[in-house]
């Protein structure tokens, strides 16, 4: 909820039309504060498509009406974020959009939703425009020198550090298994990405395939070396 210590969210421009909102953090495993980005995206329609939504301060909002009306409010996973109501009451005509039902939503021509649908629900996100991959969970590269020194080696210890960002141990199976998350892995690498931008962590600027080859390359280490085989046949 919106209250009186929030955080100042910094809007960075990472593509035309697309921006990420830093400077909040949420609690991850044994309450380590993990950076927050949320997404911005200018639709063709003069819309905005906003991913994770944080903290709404007043200076957001006046950035925001700069940009365009707040159409669509994307949930990346559940629970819900603490700040979505302060997002409802501030945007009441904007649509919530969560799992499934993003695939067939009007942004998805620009904005393509890759859904991973189990114990727990995840969505991949491309955006065409910039050839952007938009990960929730599914990938952290968590930079730990701004982090409290107590949290740090906890972010050591599990791998996700911003040295060798990868996926969270564990989450595969609550999103389907191995083969359900290295089917969109794949689809993801077919596309061709040009950047990779992390809802918890560090964003890639170039080479976002040769990233999530390296991140994945455990989870997907039997399809990676078929890839190979065939990308050395072609050549």
């Amino acid at each position: 909820m919106a209250g009186t210590d929030l955080p100042v969210i910094t809007p960075a421009r990472l593509a035309d039309g697309l921006w990420g909102l830093t400077g909040a953090h949420v609690p991850w495993r044994l309450g380590v504060p993990v950076p927050l980005r949320s997404v911005v995206a200018l639709l063709p329609s003069g819309e905005l498509w906003v991913h994770a939504p944080g903290p709404l301060t007043p200076d957001l909002r006046e950035w925001l009406a700069g940009q365009g009306p707040v159409a669509h409010i994307v949930l990346p996973h559940a629970p819900d974020l603490d700040w979505l109501d302060d997002w409802r009451a501030a945007f009441p005509t904007a649509r919530i959009w969560r799992g499934a039902e993003m695939r067939t939503a009007s942004w998805a021509r620009h904005i393509k939703p890759l859904i991973l649908e189990d114990a727990q629900t995840e969505a991949v996100f491309l955006h065409h425009g910039s050839r952007s991959v938009i990960l929730s969970r599914l990938m952290m590269a968590v930079e730990t020198a701004p982090l409290p020194a107590w949290a740090r080696p906890l972010i050591w210890l599990a791998g996700l550090d911003d040295s060798d960002g990868k996926p969270p141990i564990g989450l595969a199976p609550r999103l389907g298994g191995r083969k359900a998350v290295g089917d969109v892995i794949e689809q993801v690498l077919d596309w061709g990405p040009q950047r990779l931008i992390l809802t918890h962590g560090r964003c890639y600027g170039i080479d976002a395939g040769g990233e999530m080859t390296r991140a994945f390359r455990r989870l997907m280490r039997d399809r990676l070396w078929d890839r190979a085989l065939e990308e050395s046949k072609r050549g």
